[in-house]
């Protein structure tokens, strides 16, 4: 088989491989830093109320990420009104692109769950969760992403329960959990994938200067 054909395949499969890992601007999103269930989370800023964690051992809860997550209708409070929620502002660059990740579930008790998403001050997602048959504080956390392309050196994420959402209709406020917010990069090689690469490139060189000596041959 001609080498330069063999090349080509490691080539692109180098592109392919190890696409870059951009770093998590946001702290303590996982709210691991924190065990107070009254106490403002490390790294955040609570709208309203303030509020703090809840462990997933608390409730039987079924865990996203680490041992703890946050409900937006604090411990104990079945009341949690609309507009109370979280929020936390990263250093951003101006047309660069992001994505923010979370996991979300809700109480799961009587009643709808509304979550709002704002970055800087712009609604980015609402998220309405009704009632399922998995029981109360037991429905697993579903992983959530919004794209936003930043707009200022300062983009400040916020969370908030929606109208509608917990007390006003029961007790189903929403919970997050492993929050983050990263720059969204383009693959990028890594040590081993540009040795490949060089096997592929030292491929078709080697079949390149076959083709010329036999090229160059010839017959009286």
């Amino acid at each position: 088989m001609n080498k330069f054909l063999i090349a080509l395949p490691l080539i692109g499969a180098a592109f392919a491989i190890a696409p870059a890992s951009a770093q998590n601007l946001i702290v303590n999103g996982g709210f691991e830093q924190s065990t107070s269930q009254t106490t403002t989370p490390t790294g955040w800023t609570n709208i309203g109320h303030s509020d703090g964690v809840i462990s997933y051992a608390t409730f039987g809860t079924p865990a996203y990420q680490g041992n703890y997550f946050y409900d937006f209708g604090g411990y104990g409070d079945s009341n949690g009104p609309a507009g109370d929620g979280i929020q936390q502002s990263v250093s951003t660059i101006v047309g660069m692109a992001y994505a923010l990740n979370f996991g979300l579930s809700s109480e799961n008790a009587a009643g709808i769950s509304v979550l709002q998403v704002y970055l800087n001050n712009v609604l980015a997602g609402t998220f309405t969760q009704g009632v399922d048959n998995t029981g109360v504080f037991k429905k697993p956390f579903l992983l959530q992403t919004l794209s936003y392309v930043a707009t200022s050196n300062l983009t400040t994420i916020k969370f908030i329960e929606g109208v509608g959402s917990g007390g006003g209709n029961g007790s189903n406020d929403p919970l997050i959990d492993g929050v983050s917010f990263q720059a969204v990069t383009s693959a990028v090689p890594e040590p081993a994938t540009w040795a490949m690469m060089l096997v592929g490139f030292g491929g078709i060189g080697l079949g390149m200067r076959r083709r010329k000596v036999r090229t160059s041959v010839s017959f009286a």
